[in-house]
């Protein structure tokens, strides 16, 4: 009597018939290799039972093994579910939020121009209309103080 794909779930499995039936070492069960006759022949021998109570209770542990492999693969992938639906949700918050935040900061922005900077330019532009001369000859004396600084430091690095 066999079980359906034993072979094929017998890394995972291996471990619950370890914790059954503890007098079996770990090397035992390496050696069995997936094979439901040589892993009865082996309970069998070391603990004295009949076959077919190994049998039997190695079929009621498989089927638990299945189930709960079943249930958890199962919850997992609801688990999995649930925080790709949250991480969206954060993903989506935190657009919204920085959306917010992006207009605050223009809002903010536009009315430190509005406040200060267009009347500073505004100013400007007003003295620049009623004093023409002034305001050229105070741009080129500008000029050439910032260019005279950088003449000197110029010739200090050399």
């Amino acid at each position: 009597m066999s079980l359906p794909r034993f072979a094929k779930e017998w890394d995972g499995f291996k471990g619950h018939v370890a914790v059954k039936w503890d007098k079996i070492q770990e090397e035992d069960l390496i050696k069995i290799e997936g094979n439901f006759g040589n892993l009865v022949s082996l309970i069998v021998e070391r603990y004295g039972e009949q076959k077919s109570v190994v049998e039997a209770k190695l079929h009621e542990l498989y089927a638990n093994y299945l189930e709960t492999r079943e249930r958890l693969a199962e919850e997992f992938s609801e688990l999995r579910e649930n925080v790709n639906e949250r991480s969206h949700d954060i993903a989506e918050n935190i657009r919204t939020r920085a959306g917010i935040l992006q207009e605050r900061a223009k809002e903010q922005m536009s009315r430190i121009r509005e406040q200060n900077i267009d009347p500073a330019v505004q100013k400007s532009e007003e003295y620049i209309r009623v004093h023409p001369f002034s305001a050229v000859l105070g741009a080129f004396g500008v000029g050439m103080l910032i260019g005279g600084i950088i003449g000197l430091l110029s010739d200090h690095k050399d």
